[in-house]
């Protein structure tokens, strides 16, 4: 072959090489608690309810207003103001002079400071924006909970594809070794033809499994780059998750998920909703001053200085019943959330009931697939040891090696199911990313 072929064809491997990326387990957590966009966006989703927050509370501060205006008029009142804003008033003794006035020009230039003194909304609707950038907080950790989960599902899915992979190649290679057997005693004319034949079908369908796996484990790892936030590509474990990882102190009697705590902070958040609606029937006092120049000729010219200073205060007393319609809506709306926390707890008890429930069948049914593995193992070799021997049949042969092929994958299954479970539990409680990742906590 050419040299240059040999180069495109090295130059053609290198990318499909470099696809491939060796991880580990806190790595793939932490990229996906980083990385993922849907992490991402509940985080920024925290940082606009926080600013939100801000923005709610800088309604305590004043407001500070300059703006120019420009007049040109030959309305007696509004000329006559004008002179009197101008302090140009010239008094006459004639009425003509005001019913028939010039036209004049004016350049008014007003700072304005206002300062409310006491208003219900602006307090309620501070309070009810930092619960809210409370319940946008809990809910970006709880979030990260899950993009961390995820992750752990489809790190722990690349582990079994690997370890099906594996068991696929064994029970290759085993059904070659039953292909060579029959072939021999075909040869010495001890066999039957029909038997090479049984065998070599065993050893086509033990191939189409291991094909099967082979895709089953490239789907898996590029699932797992996505789980950790890439784009594409795949991703290979750098080792196996054992049970004993997952197994720690005793999960704690009350939940810690952040999306319990949130459930709680929107059912508080409708509390001050209804109690704002209350105090709608409070009254409002504002303050405000004001210092205006005016001039003829010139914008911000200053001809003419004056000052304002003004107090209100305003009550509604009657409002055609919209206040009382708002606060029934407040009231319902404040008992909708409180149910839904509730019944949020209630699921979340249930689902950590039911996780420790199915680690513990894990635990059993992993001990008995190993158990079963090793007595199919037993099973087959004794068998094939008797086939080589020409004292069993093929057929008791392959049955045995069929049931050894299932053997083996309901333990890759049990394992799997078993680490599966135990993170479930951690999940479930929501201490999953403190278990794994105790030093790194999610936050906007």
């Amino acid at each position: 072959m050419r040299p240059e072929v040999l180069l495109l064809i090295g130059l053609l491997l290198v990318p499909a090489t470099a696809m491939t990326e060796t991880v580990g387990f806190e790595q793939a957590l932490r990229e996906a608690v980083a990385s993922r966009p849907q992490a991402m966006a509940a985080r920024q989703q925290a940082e606009a309810a926080r600013a939100a927050a801000d923005e709610a509370g800088s309604r305590y501060l004043p407001r500070a207003t300059l703006s120019e205006n420009f007049a040109w008029t030959d309305e007696p009142a509004g000329s006559l103001f004008i002179s009197l804003n101008q302090e140009d008033l010239r008094l006459s003794s004639s009425a003509d002079t005001y019913n028939f006035p010039p036209s004049r020009k004016d350049f008014e230039t007003r700072l304005t400071v206002e300062q409310p003194l006491y208003d219900s909304d602006i307090a309620y609707n501070r309070r009810r924006a930092e619960k809210g950038a409370e319940v946008a907080l809990a809910g970006a950790e709880w979030t990260a909970e899950q993009a961390a989960f995820a992750a752990f599902r489809a790190y722990l899915e690349v582990q079994r594809g690997e370890a099906a992979l594996a068991s696929s190649e064994s029970s290759w290679r085993e059904a070659e070794e039953v292909v060579r057997l029959a072939a021999e005693r075909h040869a010495a004319g001890v066999g039957l033809k029909a038997d090479l034949l049984r065998a070599r079908i065993q050893l086509s369908e033990a191939g189409r499994n291991r094909t099967t796996a082979k895709n089953d484990l490239i789907l898996a790892r590029r699932g797992l780059a996505l789980a950790m936030g890439r784009e594409s590509g795949e991703v290979e474990t750098a080792g196996p998750l054992q049970p004993e990882q997952l197994t720690g102190p005793d999960t704690p009697p009350l939940l810690r998920r952040a999306d319990l705590q949130a459930a709680a902070l929107e059912a508080e958040e409708a509390g001050l909703a209804w109690r704002q609606s209350r105090a709608a029937y409070l009254p409002r006092a504002a303050l405000s001053a004001s210092y205006a120049l005016h001039d003829a000729e010139l914008p911000f010219g200053t001809d003419a200085g004056s000052w304002t200073v003004r107090a209100g205060l305003s009550w509604e007393f009657f409002d055609g019943g919209r206040r009382g319609h708002g606060q029934r809506r407040a009231a319902a709306q404040k008992q909708v959330a409180e149910s839904r926390r509730l019944e949020a707890t209630r699921q979340a008890g249930f689902l950590l009931q039911e996780a420790q429930l199915r680690a513990t069948e894990a635990k059993e049914n992993r001990e008995t697939a190993r158990q079963s593995v090793a007595e199919a193992e037993e099973s087959q070799r004794l068998l094939r040891e008797r086939y080589a021997a020409g004292l069993v049949d093929l057929s008791e042969l392959l049955a045995t090696q069929s049931a050894l092929d299932r053997a083996r994958l309901a333990a890759v299954e049990a394992e799997s199911r078993l680490v599966l479970a135990l993170g479930n539990i951690r999940f479930q409680s929501g201490t999953f990313l403190q278990t794994f990742l105790p030093r790194e906590e999610p936050s906007p």
